[in-house]
């Protein structure tokens, strides 16, 4: 494990991701695929949806008499709204229009699974008060390390300038928020069979990539493809090996079976922009440039060698 979070350093660092300089007029005269839009939306509409997730964990005792709890909330939707303006934007830059009333629409059109799953939060919260909140944190670990690895494909395989810059500060952001739920996560677990034993139970249950249920299957699974090349490519075994680091998590496989079951692999080159040769050369670059901010920024409790 990394150090204890600090709380203090992380409220003290937070605010929504800084744009000022980005001038928005370059957006278009970088070519971008259907495909690459496609997936840029799921993000937008990912990030967007951030504050939905929240309702069960307030109905929770841990969120009225845990003292990090409430603060990191506060800073998690307001950084995540942020993540998800700096997207739309974007794409609107790059000529698509976004309609207004985009966030509602997801929200009232969201699957039959995501309904289920509020539900399911709400009486889980009930009947085990103490065990859930180790659930919801390991959701946000897994959900927020696939988060960030999708952030790294985005930049590699787009091979855009401009989206780099935006994706390098979003996803310092989302590392500590990533640091903060492992730290919850791991505290609940370690030496707990019981909120072992629950967690495992409802990730196998109704564990789906991040995005699922507010965005159609088809979106879910062309994102996958597009970003990780689905069960071909690495980056779905470094989730689950990610997880298998957690007290009580040493089977999970459910990324791998997820893309397994659903036959997502490979996708075609012309999907993308420019050769595949050139995409690590872009990943070096900004992941390298992260680790060496967030070792100059105390603010920050992980690096970014544990997410690359």
């Amino acid at each position: 494990m990394a150090e204890p979070f600090d709380i203090d350093r992380f409220m003290d660092s937070s605010g929504r991701v800084d744009l000022s300089d980005i001038d928005w007029s370059e957006v278009p005269k970088y070519p971008m695929t259907p495909e690459a839009l496609r997936t840029l939306r799921y993000f937008m509409y990912t990030e967007g949806s951030t504050f939905f997730y929240t309702k069960a964990l307030m109905k929770t005792k841990a969120a009225i008499f845990e003292p990090d709890l409430a603060p990191f909330l506060c800073v998690w939707m307001y950084e995540e709204e942020f993540h998800g303006r700096a997207f739309r934007k974007f794409v609107e830059a790059y000529g698509e229009k976004v309609p207004s009333d985009y966030r509602a629409t997801m929200f009232n059109r969201r699957g039959a699974g995501e309904r289920i799953d509020e539900w399911g939060q709400t009486v889980l919260s009930r009947v085990f008060p103490d065990g859930w909140p180790a659930v919801h944190m390991i959701w946000g670990v897994v959900q927020e390390f696939t988060t960030y690895q999708g952030y790294i494909a985005l930049v590699e395989r787009t091979g855009h300038p401009i989206l780099a810059t935006i994706c390098q500060r979003i996803m310092k952001q989302e590392m500590k928020h990533f640091a903060f739920y492992r730290d919850q996560a791991y505290k609940r677990l370690v030496n707990n069979p019981a909120a072992q034993k629950l967690t495992s139970w409802a990730l196998k249950t109704g564990w789906t990539p991040v995005g699922d249920g507010m965005c159609s299957k088809e979106d879910v699974q062309h994102s996958i493809r597009w970003l990780f090349d689905g069960a071909e490519g690495g980056a779905v075994d470094k989730v689950d090996q990610k997880m298998r680091e957690m007290p009580g998590l040493e089977w999970f496989d459910l990324f791998r079976k997820y893309v397994t079951n659903h036959n997502i692999g490979r996708a075609p080159d012309s999907w993308f922009p420019r050769p595949r040769s050139e995409f690590n050369k872009s990943v070096v670059a900004v992941t390298s440039g992260i680790r060496q901010r967030n070792k100059a920024e105390s603010g920050d409790s992980v690096d970014t060698a544990d997410a690359a």
